[in-house]
């Protein structure tokens, strides 16, 4: 939770057209993720954003292409998306709350050294490699968009998506609220998202449901440098596909879980958009995941985002 001295400017935020709520990251954004980092002992440093006028219209122009029955859910609780650069991951997603407590709204704020010189499908594949370590024989490939539609915008797109999952569970009744702590939560059953492949402990810990788990998850940790073996590649995703999870990074927490379930199915289910995993060795392909949202173990998933988003 980010606890804001100055309500006034985020309400006036609020008021503003959705894809106009973009700009440069206020200090206290920055100073929220230095002080997450450091408790995680991360070496990143987050620090302003140069505010390149075609760089803000790539933000805008991927918003405003979203569906409208995404847009008519972000209208009231998004704050707005900023920039900032060395955060230590693409995007980060949290509440802003006055000094009283009261839960203003929510921010997105972007790393905008992720997308220097990347398109949507080098975006996707050099996030989907960053668990492993380099020098092994197989790389993952991504792609998340046609010849054509392979650009910046389309990655910011992609990416902001899976954000503003992390935003639609707010308040709801999809997960527990990650800011109030684990001794708040109701119990598994009560959480509609949360019950089809996770529980919570006892110790209040939300943890993996025993089918939907598999070796290695635990180790598993995009944009760091905790990093496992580039050799598991294949037996990590052939393990995956006996889960619900749409991907590996929704494998690693609840949370994610949600976030990535509803950037694919907002991409791939309601724009028609490719969504391709391979595993390679050199030009060849070894290995090749099924379609997600094709596939039986998605069936649970597919029902409840096409009964929230009306598709």
């Amino acid at each position: 939770m980010i606890v804001s001295s100055d309500v006034e400017y985020w309400l006036k935020q609020a008021n503003l057209p959705l894809p106009d709520r973009i700009g440069k990251a206020p200090e206290e954004l920055l100073a929220y993720v230095a002080k997450v980092n450091k408790s995680t002992s991360a070496d990143q440093l987050p620090a302003q954003a140069e505010l390149n006028p075609d760089f803000l219209n790539d933000i805008r122009a991927a918003i405003v292409d979203m569906p409208p029955p995404v847009l008519q859910l972000l209208d009231k609780p998004l704050l707005g998306v900023y920039l900032g650069r060395g955060l230590g991951s693409s995007a980060v997603t949290d509440v802003v709350a006055g000094p009283d407590g009261k839960v203003l709204g929510l921010v997105t704020l972007m790393d905008a050294d992720a997308f220097l010189g990347r398109t949507a499908n080098d975006w996707a594949s050099w996030k989907e490699n960053t668990p492993f370590l380099t020098g092994s024989a197989f790389q993952v490939h991504l792609q998340i968009e046609t010849v054509e539609n392979d650009n910046r915008k389309n990655a910011m797109q992609f990416l902001l998506l899976h954000e503003f999952g992390h935003v639609m569970t707010a308040n709801s009744e999809f997960l527990p609220d990650w800011w109030i702590g684990s001794q708040k939560f109701k119990s598994t059953e009560e959480y509609s998202f949360l019950s089809l492949s996770w529980q919570i402990a006892m110790n209040g810990d939300i943890i993996p449901l025993l089918r939907h788990d598999f070796e290695h998850r635990k180790n598993l940790h995009f944009y760091s440098d905790q990093q496992v073996a580039g050799d598991l590649i294949p037996d990590i995703y052939k393990a995956l596909e006996k889960t619900g999870f749409s991907s590996l990074y929704a494998a690693t927490n609840a949370y994610d879980d949600f976030a990535e379930a509803f950037a694919m199915y907002v991409h791939s289910v309601m724009m028609g958009k490719p969504y391709r995993l391979s595993i390679r060795s050199g030009d060849e392909i070894i290995m090749e995941v099924a379609d997600y949202w094709s596939s039986p173990r998605a069936r649970s998933r597919k029902q409840l985002f096409a009964e929230y988003l009306g598709n």
